[in-house]
């Protein structure tokens, strides 16, 4: 138990650096948009009236893939670092239990009553 106390102030330590430098990936990935042009180009295929929806439309497309890897790297170094909480999609799909059974997957008798109206 105190070997596990001792662990934890560097485990948060490396937590936050390891953040810290997917979030600089993630800033990294947006300026290489700009000098790669990409924004530019989307512009230009667009009307002038609506060249600051062709930049977000651009930022919106060239991030998608920066996002799906960020989000699959923190859960990456949450399980090796074994940094424990609760997803988004927790509340959405149930909440997990100690023995991995999920909310829903329990057949109690309350349960099988169906949602109550309040």
């Amino acid at each position: 138990m105190s070997e596990q106390k001792q662990d934890t102030p560097n485990r948060s330590i490396f937590y936050h650096i390891l953040m810290g430098l997917g979030f600089l990936v993630l800033i990294s990935w947006f300026y290489l948009m700009r000098e790669v042009g990409f924004m530019t180009w989307l512009s230009a295929k667009g009307p002038e009236t609506h060249k600051g929806a062709m930049n977000m439309l651009a930022i919106m497309i060239w991030m998608l893939p920066a996002f799906l890897c960020w989000k699959y790297y923190l859960r990456y170094i949450n399980r090796k670092l074994k940094i424990r909480g609760i997803y988004y999609e927790d509340h959405y799909y149930g909440t997990t239990t100690d023995d991995n059974s999920t909310k829903n997957d329990n057949t109690d008798a309350s349960d099988k009553q169906g949602p109550i109206d309040k």
